[in-house]
This record gives structure tokens, sequence and C-alpha cells, in this order.
């Protein structure tokens, strides 16, 4: 079909005929109609058809508009489209006359890629808050340039009978929109407007409908009154209070289950943002990114949110509208800003479904705004933070997947199953890896339901079909035992990876480091080779291999998990550590501890019964929070953490300030393969004596953070005296500690290191699956070289 007057080649150059490939992220992001106009500008013949590797693209026409047409192809690709590789060759001319676009076809194996989900774009906006458009305050309007993809989309290619807008049928206006090429609604998917596309309606948590003459307009007023709403959205529902409502952030917590973990709020744009935020630039950046994050920023103080909303800590997790009903809820002004969390209970996955919905979260919320979209993939809310002036992602999801990864080389069709806490599993094919959504912790039958799902769902839409299944050496993850039965059933061949190597191989595999790297690897929890709990690791890492050069000391865990609930314990097991007589009433008052309580931990450590021996760095956080914060217990992972980095962060990062605690590097041998051990011992009596003293707990925090951080950059020093290593990668979950990470990069720059962290995978756990595809590639890989 041509459908436009035909460009007529010129006659004064010599014609010729290209074939191009493009391959990426160039499809549903309005890459054919790009092309289209591209190619009428340039007065080129030809065509353009999408298929399940992506773009192929024929140009007839002069050389040199060909030419300028492929400059242009990369300069100018359209906002939410990602060009991977453009490649040539040389065809016979035909005299074309016309440019075309041609229906989409399915041959062989899918390369490309789904794209993101993408917040309402300008255009969009104008038109939903215009009353002379006809789609004025539609809530599901869309274009090429935004809307929903990953979440509504099946399999590849991405059209909409592979959508769940598949049962929509276009009116004649959405249809004639979507047949022109030069409308940007041109092959939009899920384009829509109020005479064709989905709706919205209001329930009661009972089922019936709740009648009104405009269901925005009543959930607003509901929302004002203190109600908690259940608001379904791109991913998944939200659970929805009045962000300044302190009794209703309260209830929802309350209902929720969840009491203390911070909770993001969504305010109307950058300005209400700037206004609950100290913003940097950068920050204000990542809020208007395409994937509109939720974005962790300092607070203001007296700024207008419930203290209940991110109670301990001294930021917020503040983001965007991203989709139209979004936009209509804050288009009253008397919304200023909303709770918006994952509709669930704590530890359960998103849910989804309108049934779900109803059964799941019929206690929890006042009332349902529901809409009949159906949303294919749950998807939370991705998180991320400026960590030394570059964005971390804290959890990657909605925006962010199914974007593929670069891996440094080639792999076999893999499954890497990821850790226990923050499950992301990744399938990979040769140079790419797909990252899953945010998945949750492995501890229920419910989530593993999520990551089987998830898991069918991406083989099915990038047909692949594993080879290999790697996992982590953990043998109480569900992760592993789940790994270890499915490749049994299916024959597939089993690797197994350590927790630390997989941490710095992913900061590798996205810097393209072949090694050898010095690694630190700094997080709550991993498996070690010797049996115990790691976390404070020094290693020399290529991808296929490793060695321990150095680790924190180890210290007994009193209780094993208990101790990660109760970080009381974790401080007791580093006292007695460290020497202390823990019988001492002063440091039982300290712990806030009983004499019963103490002569229980104290045989549980003589005896070794269910105290296993750790080396993290996230317990040594804990247990220095327990006796400075006085932070008995926690609610949510890493909280003691959270608060002791929230503590420091009331004094500035003072880079070059003197190092008032000591931590002392013991013993080593790198010859024989013996590790150096850190002793944190010293380090101890130095905050017992602050704290005597009547230091206030802030610059004890800074004091801590300080002191640990140049720690490991004397051991990264001494790690390259004995290997000569100049490159260190930093990762695990302890790098989302801004304070640590700034800390430990300005020491080791200043050491003359080449520093590398991560930026498009997490460095906690929602990296881990990345770092154990890209060991797997790299063991395969030597194997068949060898």
């Amino acid at each position: 079909m041509t459908f436009s007057p035909s460009p007529t080649p010129q006659s004064s150059s010599v014609l010729e005929r290209k074939s191009i490939r493009v391959r990426g992220v160039v499809q549903g992001v309005g890459f054919r109609p790009f092309v289209y106009r591209l190619a009428i500008e340039e007065n080129l013949a030809g065509l353009i058809g999408n298929d399940t590797d992506g773009v192929i693209i024929e140009l007839e026409g002069p050389a040199a508009h060909i030419q300028s047409f492929v400059a242009r192809l990369t300069a100018e690709t359209p906002p939410l489209a990602r060009i991977d590789s453009v490649t040539a060759g040389d065809l016979v001319p035909t005299g074309e006359t016309g440019f075309r676009i041609v229906a989409s076809e399915v041959l062989g194996r899918v390369s490309t890629g789904i794209p993101a989900d993408a917040a309402t774009c300008d255009d969009c906006l104008r038109e939903l808050l215009d009353p002379a458009d006809r789609r004025y305050r539609y809530p599901f309007l869309n274009c090429t340039n935004c809307g929903p993809r990953f979440t509504i989309t099946r399999r590849i290619p991405y059209d909409r009978p592979q959508t769940s807008m598949a049962k929509f049928p276009m009116c004649s206006e959405c249809q004639a929109e979507y047949n022109d090429p030069l409308n940007r609604r041109f092959h939009a998917q899920p384009n829509a407007c109020w005479r064709c596309g989905p709706r919205v309606w209001l329930e009661s948590p009972e089922g019936s409908s709740l009648e009104s003459t405009d269901t925005v307009a009543e959930t607003i007023e509901r929302l004002l009154r203190g109600e908690i709403m259940a608001i379904k959205g791109i991913g998944g529902f939200h659970l929805s209070v009045d962000a300044t409502c302190e009794d209703a952030v309260t209830r929802l917590r309350q209902r929720k289950h969840r009491y203390s973990k911070p909770l993001a709020i969504m305010v109307r744009d950058l300005s209400a943002a700037r206004a609950l935020c100290e913003l940097t630039h950068a920050e204000e950046a990542l809020l208007q990114t395409p994937a509109h994050p939720i974005v962790l920023a300092q607070a203001r103080h007296y700024n207008g949110i419930a203290p209940a909303v991110a109670p301990g800590i001294p930021w917020l997790g503040v983001f965007l509208p991203y989709a139209p009903l979004q936009h209509l809820l804050f288009a009253d002004p008397r919304v200023k800003a909303l709770v918006m969390t994952s509709a669930n209970l704590s530890e359960e996955p998103i849910a989804i479904d309108n049934d779900e919905a109803r059964s799941r979260l019929a206690a929890i919320a006042d009332a349902f705004l529901m809409h009949d979209r159906e949303i294919l993939q749950r998807c939370d809310d991705s998180v991320v933070a400026l960590v030394d002036s570059e964005p971390q992602i804290i959890r990657r999801a909605r925006g962010f997947v199914p974007l593929a990864v670069p891996l440094p080389l080639e792999a076999p069709p893999l499954l890497a199953v990821g850790g226990h806490l923050k499950s992301v599993f990744a399938l990979a094919r040769g140079r790419l890896a797909y990252q899953s959504q945010h998945i949750g912790d492995l501890e229920n039958a419910t989530s593993l339901g999520f990551f089987e799902e998830s898991l069918q769902h991406l083989m099915h839409t990038f047909e692949i079909e594993p080879q290999t299944v790697v996992h982590d050496l953990h043998p109480g993850y569900l992760s592993t035992s789940w790994a270890k039965q499915w490749a049994a059933d299916r024959g597939l061949r089993l690797i197994g990876v350590q927790h630390h190597h997989a941490h710095i191989a992913a900061c590798m595999a996205e810097h393209a480091l072949a090694g050898p790297v010095i690694g630190l690897a700094l997080d709550g929890t991993g498996y070690g080779t010797d049996g115990r709990i790691w976390g404070g690791e020094v290693l020399i890492c290529s991808l296929d291999k490793f060695e321990r050069f150095a680790h924190l000391d180890y210290v007994p865990m009193p209780g094993g998990d208990a101790a990660v609930r109760e970080p009381w314990r974790m401080a007791f097991g580093h006292l007695v550590a460290a020497g202390f007589d823990i019988a001492d009433p002063v440091f039982l008052e300290l712990l806030g501890a009983t004499q019963h309580e103490a002569r229980i931990l104290v045989r549980m450590i003589e005896r070794g019964v269910n105290t296993p021996l750790t080396s993290s760095c996230g317990r040594l956080f804990d247990a220095v929070a327990a006796v400075v914060l006085h932070r008995r217990e926690v609610d949510y992972e890493a909280q003691a953490a959270i608060e002791l980095e929230g503590a420091a962060a009331e004094s500035p990062v003072e880079l070059r300030a003197p190092v008032r605690y000591q931590v002392e590097l013991l013993g080593g041998d790198w010859i024989r393969r013996e590790p150096v051990r850190i002793s944190v011992a010293q380090l101890w009596r130095a905050i017992l004596a602050d704290l005597a003293a009547g230091v206030e707990a802030p610059e004890i925090a800074t004091r801590f953070h300080a002191a640990l951080a140049k720690a490991f950059v004397l051991a990264a020093e001494r790690a390259r005296v004995a290997t000569g290593i100049q490159q260190v990668a930093l990762s695990g979950g302890c790098m989302h500690n801004r304070r640590l990470a700034r800390l430990l990069r300005a020491g080791l720059e200043e050491g003359g290191f080449k520093v590398f962290e991560q930026t498009r995978v997490s460095p906690g756990d929602g990296g881990l699956s990345y770092g154990q595809a890209a060991v797997a590639a790299s063991i395969l890989y030597s194997e068949v070289i060898r």
C-alpha cells in the first residue's frame, strides 16, 4: 500500500537500491512513520516493514540521498526508539517510484525488542486537557510517543492483534489516524477514544457499581475525604491516599501491613516536586525521563507531607503522573500529593486483574477505580536514585522492562534465576540479556507463581528456550531449588555462581570489562564457598572466575535469620567478637536486652547453635544502627542501615576529612591465597567511647561511614600491590548507600584507581541475574574455545 504521492528519484545521479536492517527497540515507537517521513524528505522510493528481527528498509534513489537518509536515521531517532545496529546491503534497482509501509512478517526467531511503557507525552497531555479536543479527559489516550507497551503485549511483532487492545475495534476516526503515516498515531497499537476504547468505573469493596456522573471527580472527592482508593493503572493497581493526611496514611499502613517502609508519593508536576524535595538538576531530569520512575530525593523540612509517609529517614520517593488517568486526578488543584503504592499486602505481588483485585484488596480499599483494558504483565513502578552523581536503578520495572541489556560476549540461550530477595530473572541469547520486571522476595507460592508467569511470558515473547540454567550457590534459596528441579525436568545444564562474583560480574559486564578487576562486593547476605555468610568482600574477578582477597572479619550471627529481623542480635555478636564483656549492664541497656536474653545468646555463640559466622557489611550497618539509633527490630529489609545513612545525611560528605575511627587489616598472604581480614574491633571501641562521651548519633554515623569506606580503600590498595590491578568494580546492595558509594569512589580515585559503578542494572540483588548470565556466558565461551 502506498500512503502518499510517489516521490520521484532525481535522474541527475546514478540510482542505487539498498537493503537496510535496523535492530533494537524499533517497534511500537513510531519508527516506521519516522522512516516514511524521512524517505519522503530525501526523495527516496522503497519500503519499510516490521518483522521478528526489527525493521527492514529498502531504499532506491541517488547515492547521496541514501547516505543522508542513513545519517539522519540515527541522528533523529524517535524518543522511545533505541537503535542497536544498522546493517546495509546492495540490491538491484527496480525503478520503483513510491515509498510503502508493508505488513508485518513473522519470520524466524525473535531478536527485536518490545518497547517499555512510556509516560504520557506533551502532545497527548495537551489534548487530554483541551475542552475542544475529541479526547478531552479521555483516560486512555496515547500515541506512538507514549502509552503502555510491555504491559499490554502478548508477543512480537508488536501489532494490535498481539496486545490486550485487540478486543477494542477502532472507530472510523481512530482508524483513519492509525492508517495515516503522517499522523503521530500511525500504528499506535493502543490507539482509542471515548467512542471505541476502554472505559473506567467505580466499585465498592463488595463489587457493586458506584454510580457517578464523573468517576474521576468522585475518586478525587473520596481521596480528599481520607478514603483509601484502589486505582487500576498501567502495570497493576495502586493503593492511593491523600499524602498530606496522617490519618489516611496510617490507616493504609495498618490495612496493608506495611508499618514502616517508606511510601512513594505522586505529585502534579516538577514544580510540585520541587516544593517537597531539594532536587538537583540531575534528579529533575530523572523525574522527566519517559520512564517517569520514582526518584529518591532529599525531603524539605515542613513540606506538608504526612510524617507517616517516610518515617525515620530524610528522603522522599517522589514521581510524576505517567498515565492520563493520573493526570486527571491532579487536574483538580485541591490534590497536592497522593501516596501511590503497589496494591498488595506486604510481600505479595501487585494485583493486576479486576477479579484478583476484588478478592485481594477488598479488606484494604474503601473503593475501586476500575478499567477494562487488560494488563498482561504485572509491572511495579521503577525506583532510581542519584548515587555519586550518577543515576542508579534500585528497582527496575515499568519504563525499563523489557529493554535488553548488552552482554560483552555471545551467550547461548540461558536462564539466570537471580537470588532470593528482590528477585529478578534474566533470559539471555547472543549479545543481549532480557531482565524480568521486579518480582519481589521469593518467600511464598504467590511470588513463585509471579516468577513463573513472567518467565513464560518472556520466553514466549522472545522465543528463547534456555539450554542452560544459572543459579545462586545458596542451598536454602527457593530460586536455587526451583532452578535445579526445572533444569532436571528438561534435561538442561546447571551452572552455580557465587553470589558476590555475580554482583561484580554484573558491573563488569555493564562496562564490557574482561577483567581482572578488584571487586568490592558489599551487601547483606551471600552464600560463600566456605559455607559461611559473606557480604564484606574484596575479590579478584574475571567474568568466569574469582578469588577472595580480603573480607570483613567473621562475627557470630546469633539466631541466623532472626539477627536480620532483630539488629540488636548482630550488635551482640559484634561486641562479643570485639572482646567486650557483654554481661555488663551498660551494654545490656545499650542493646535493650535482658540478662536472660544475653545468657541465651552467649550459649548459642559458645556452642555454635543456630549461629552462623558472617562477614556481611549489611549486618555491620545493622549492628551499628542497633547501638547508635537503638534500632532493636526492623519492619523491612535494610531498614536499620537506611536509617543509619539517614542519620549521617544530616552532615555534609567531607571527602578529605580526617577519619576518626580506625579499622585494622589483619594477616593475609596472596601467594598462599590466605585472605586479609578486616577487623572492626577498634571501630567498636571508638563508637562506644563516643557514645559515653555524649557524641550525637549523626556525628557517630558520619564517622562510621568514613571509617568503613577508608578500610575498603586500604584493602583495595593492598590488593593492587599484590596483583597490579588498577580497576575497581563496586557492587552489592550497600552501594545503594549514597554516602558510602561517594566516599568509596573518592578514596579510590584519589589513590589512582579507575572505578566502575552500575547504572543500567541494580547493584543490589535486582542485578544479580544479569551478573549470573555474564558469568555463565563466559564459562560456556571458554569451554568452546578450549
